[in-house]
């Protein structure tokens, strides 16, 4: 796979640091384990730079970033150093479960670790001034605005001491994203950093010193398959002072004559996805069959297919929504061929993205030229082969599955493929992502259209294109896995969206049923 990632890329933001933690956790390593082996690979480091049996004092703050530098000091004293810790606030703000117990655990090394609490920058400078090396272990990468007493004087403090300085993931105060000083950065001889490097590094060398990236346990397959911990830290979450369409407005275009449920289900998968306005616009049958849920807000286009002359009265809901979703049965008409096109020029000159399905990747195919730009495609086998002229693999085989799709995505910059099967593919061109969630009984009828609307509805709701796909895939195979287990080979694309809310607010829980008992054969 020359050029395609399999996973998340190179570098890993803050957010896919929280992504990968919650999906190592549900692979079954422990936050716990990282921690552990995050402290011992910086323990490495140390004495690998540092002289043996030198004096070494751990900084630490209150979060995870401190629990890592309390599993180094530990590692240290194994090794014959002498430690310090430092704490700069009290021990009683320690967040994480994980970081107390490596906390308390130093307590109880008494004749090896010395603890001590800096409650002021004076007492800081008196704890460091003897020491040789400092393990900066007050920030990580979650920090973004600028820095609050004390870790802003604690930073001066470390910078102020002329000993060897080694921080844990990121320079405390720089952010790991953008490589932005907040206000006070350490400037470390090394950096140990966690898994893989962090965008910010590289553009703040002066900060970080030599980098060193540490292996500390996590499974590729946290990377590469869509977990919880996607659905946990992506989805945007409404705050309290919201108002009603800033949680998401988006306008889904399907339906005829002989169709009506695709585009009512891919409306009532949006709004099951926590958007706040979904218009459907359609044909006055599939509009009559809507009726029945009156949250979906109607936009009746006369006549038994959309055809052109419909789309003057779309155009300002275009302009008005976050994301559309195009093509449940719509039909191939040749009206409906030339409305298709036209709404796709009036969404590109938006400047909205557009998710393809069904009916609407069929007529794709006629109009290839039209396949680029701010666009996710959600094809099954048949339709990939028709839309890119080449078969999408074997579904034994995943990998080769990103692979053709992959090159698919590349060869349109700015498209998104979800390609569907047992094991679904996400990809841009330049990284691919697997989904393993789903059940057999979602080869019925419906479930697609569910999928496009959770797509469209995450857009919407601020998510890039990508992402979306990949979140938008787990929870439509998830909620489909829940339904399934309900009722069996009897489920339906209804059941499958009554399921979607809890798959979403609740994802960590919902135990290993949920994915697929395929076994990769390539």
């Amino acid at each position: 796979m020359a050029g395609l990632t399999l996973g998340l890329g190179p570098y890993l933001s803050s957010l896919d640091v929280r992504v990968i933690d919650e999906n190592s956790e549900a692979l079954g390593v422990t936050r716990i384990q990282l921690m552990e082996n995050a402290g011992a690979s910086v323990a490495r480091v140390v004495a690998e730079k540092a002289t043996a049996g030198s004096s070494v004092v751990v900084v630490a703050g209150s979060g995870g970033n401190g629990g890592d530098g309390f599993a180094a000091a530990r590692h240290l004293a194994w090794s014959g150093f002498s430690v310090t810790v430092v704490l700069v606030r009290p021990p009683q703000e320690i967040r994480s479960p994980e970081a107390r117990l490596m906390y308390n655990t130093l307590l109880s090394m008494n004749l090896t670790v010395r603890v001590e609490i800096a409650k002021s920058y004076g007492e800081l400078i008196d704890s460091l001034s003897n020491a040789d090396v400092i393990v900066d272990a007050l920030l990580g990468t979650g920090v973004h605005g600028r820095l609050r007493k004390p870790y802003d004087e604690a930073v001066r403090a470390v910078n102020h001491v002329g000993a060897l300085k080694v921080s844990i993931d990121v320079p405390s105060g720089l952010d790991a994203d953008t490589g932005t000083v907040l206000g006070e950065a350490v400037k470390a001889d090394y950096t140990v950093t966690l898994h893989k490097p962090k965008p910010g590094l590289l553009k703040a060398k002066e900060f970080t010193g030599e980098i060193v990236v540490a292996n500390i346990g996590v499974p590729p397959e946290a990377e590469i398959y869509i977990g919880p911990g996607d659905v946990k830290h992506r989805v945007p979450r409404r705050r309290w002072d919201t108002r009603k369409g800033r949680g998401g407005r988006l306008l889904v275009i399907g339906g005829s004559k002989e169709y009506v449920g695709a585009p009512i289900l891919s409306s009532l998968a949006a709004e099951a996805a926590g958007i706040d306005l979904v218009y459907l616009a359609s044909t006055p049958n599939v509009i009559q069959a809507a009726g029945r849920w009156p949250t979906i807000i109607p936009v009746q286009l006369d006549g038994e297919y959309i055809a052109e002359e419909h789309v003057a009265r779309l155009v300002p809901l275009i302009r008005r929504v976050g994301a559309l979703v195009v093509g449940m049965g719509m039909g191939t008409e040749r009206e409906t061929m030339r409305a298709f096109k036209a709404i796709l020029d009036e969404a590109r000159k938006a400047g909205k993205p557009v998710v393809v399905d069904a009916d609407g990747l069929k007529m794709l195919a006629e109009i290839k030229d039209y396949v680029s730009g701010n666009m996710v495609l959600t094809p099954h086998d048949k339709e990939f082969e028709t839309l890119f002229n080449t078969p999408p693999g074997r579904m034994q085989c995943p990998l080769e599955r990103a692979r053709k799709a992959g090159d698919a995505a590349a060869e349109h910059k700015g498209v998104v493929i979800l390609l569907k099967g047992p094991i679904d593919v996400v990809t841009d061109g330049s990284r691919a992502r697997l989904n393993r969630t789903g059940a057999p009984a979602m080869s019925v009828g419906g479930t697609g259209d569910t999928l496009a609307g959770i797509v469209g509805a995450l857009i919407a709701k601020g998510m890039e294109l990508f992402d979306a796909a990949t979140v938008a895939a787990y929870v439509n195979g998830a909620a489909g896995a829940l339904a399934y287990r309900e009722k069996g080979d009897s489920m339906n694309a209804l059941d499958l969206i009554r399921y979607v809310p809890r798959v979403l607010n609740k994802p960590e829980s919902l135990g290993d049923e949920v994915y697929v008992d395929l076994k990769p054969e390539c």
